[in-house]
């Protein structure tokens, strides 16, 4: 079963990291419509002109407003043009929603759930505890499937069970204001 569930994974997130690695060689710019911020590809920023949504995330705080000085929290809340804590809340309305119910929406669960967990393993003891309440949902989920011996992640149709998602939420919004403070 391990073996499996290792297998398996690799596969997903191969897949999914394959899928998003595109490169035309041109210098393209990404703009994120929650901050109202863009990205190129040497990691420069700039504004799009929207000031009322710069610098405000989805778990209410202001985590784009100025560089965060803690690797983890950065990683979290600031790196890459679609960032984790985005990622999560998407995920958790997701699973609310009962959206999740097909190999794709299941693999980004799924790496998700994986990203969150490598920062777990540099994070300091408080930190490392809030990413575990944010990813929590997302294991349980993973784990479910995985462990479910009448499915696999490759079936048209996937079944997870109903998960809380409400203390994620709350340990996210604990993460931002100790990142911000």
């Amino acid at each position: 079963m391990t073996m499996r569930r290792i297998t398996v994974t690799a596969a997903l997130g191969l897949s999914l990291v394959l899928a998003g690695c595109s490169d035309d060689g041109a210098d393209e710019t990404v703009t994120s419509a929650a901050s109202g911020s863009s990205s190129t590809e040497d990691g420069t920023t700039g504004s799009t002109g929207d000031a009322g949504a710069e610098g405000t995330d989805t778990a209410g705080g202001t985590a784009d407003a100025a560089p965060m000085d803690d690797q983890v929290c950065a990683d979290f809340f600031q790196s890459g043009a679609v960032q984790l804590a985005d990622r999560a809340e998407k995920n958790r309305t997701m699973l609310d929603d009962a959206q999740v119910s097909d190999p794709a929406s299941y693999g980004e669960v799924s790496l998700l759930s994986q990203r969150i967990t490598e920062l777990v393993d540099d994070a300091s003891a408080d930190q490392a505890g809030l990413l575990e309440r944010v990813n929590a949902p997302f294991v349980q989920v993973r784990d479910a499937v995985l462990d479910d011996p009448d499915q696999t992640v490759s079936d048209a149709e996937i079944t997870v069970p109903e998960v809380d998602t409400t203390d994620s939420a709350a340990a996210q919004e604990e993460l931002l204001a100790s990142c911000t403070s």
